[in-house]
């Protein structure tokens, strides 16, 4: 206990716990992380500093409140901390203008998300607590009156092509084999759509077999629309599919020049929304050899194409 003793004393030395009496015992309590800027400074090195600078500008808007309150301190101190003149601030205060991210399409303005939804729906999300929501979807098209409130169980938040959405669980379609639905109700929210959120005032049991990156990578539902995976050939001119040799499309994928120059690259894919406008983004460079059944709809949407810009 002695020990035990010394070492807590030696922390509250370096103001990092401190203590109180209660009756004849000695309470001690982690001191509040960085009670101020300036303390957080004078312990902040330039690589934290740097650490915190970069994770403000690129993750501080996604925190929830409960997150950002506690190490709101660091972000500030970082701030500081770069901008005075010591002998290693230079290089590491230069990092943060060496560094960017840009969206690999064309860029659209992105909808705006109201702070109070985004807040709402993450702090229920980061303690587990269900929600009351009222969702414009867009297959509804413009809606006069608001829609009613739909219970659900926030899982996660992504961020996909610049706009954020939930993963949620509908607590009222539970699983029915015999009905079709092996599983629980897990749709996707984007939160720009969300016209009113409150919290219900109780919370829920995470689920267990919920995985966000097995959701992603499995139920590809970030991809919109998927269908049953296929085979598919595509057949480039010139160096339109040189790309694919770093940047495989599939696992599976293969890779092999035809007799008259054209590259021919094919692989096990999920048809989706996403794979389509990848593809119409290539143009005229790319021909889809399979599956037979895509081939033609991207013949036919072609046609429409050439009559229209005939006219």
């Amino acid at each position: 206990m002695k020990k035990v003793q010394r070492h807590l004393e030696a922390l509250q030395e370096d103001r990092l716990v401190i203590s109180r009496e209660e009756g004849r015992a000695l309470v001690w309590q982690r001191k509040p992380w960085l009670q101020g800027t300036r303390e957080g400074i004078n312990l902040m090195g330039a690589s934290e500093a740097v650490a915190f600078n970069i994770l403000e500008r690129f993750a501080g808007n996604k925190l929830p409140a409960a997150v950002l309150k506690d190490i709101e301190p660091l972000f500030k101190a970082a701030e500081v901390r770069l901008s005075q003149e010591k002998a290693d601030s230079r290089v590491y205060r230069a990092w943060t203008d060496k560094i960017d991210s840009v969206d690999g399409t064309f860029a659209l303005i992105r909808p705006k998300l109201r702070p109070e939804v985004f807040q709402t729906v993450a702090t229920a999300t980061f303690f587990e607590r269900e929600l009351l929501v009222q969702y414009r979807a867009a297959y509804k098209g413009e809606q006069t009156e608001e829609p009613a409130p739909k219970r659900l169980w926030p899982l996660a938040l992504v961020e996909s092509g610049g706009v954020m959405y939930m993963v949620a669980q509908d607590p009222t379609r539970e699983p029915r084999p015999d009905k079709g639905r092996p599983g629980w109700l897990r749709t996707l929210f984007r939160l720009d759509r969300i016209s009113k959120v409150t919290e219900a005032g109780v919370g829920f049991a995470y689920p267990e077999d919920f995985k966000l990156r097995e959701y992603v990578d499995t139920e590809q539902a970030f991809n919109f629309l998927t269908q049953p995976p296929v085979r598919l050939e595509l057949v480039f001119e010139g160096n339109a599919g040189n790309h694919l040799k770093e940047s495989p499309m599939a696992k599976d994928q293969e890779v092999e020049m035809l007799p008259d120059g054209r590259l021919k690259v094919s692989g096990t894919v999920i048809p989706s929304l996403k794979l389509r406008w990848w593809l119409r983004s290539i143009g005229p460079q790319v021909e889809i050899i399979a599956p037979e059944p895509l081939r033609q709809e991207f013949a036919t949407d072609y046609l429409k194409l050439a009559k229209r810009y005939q006219r």
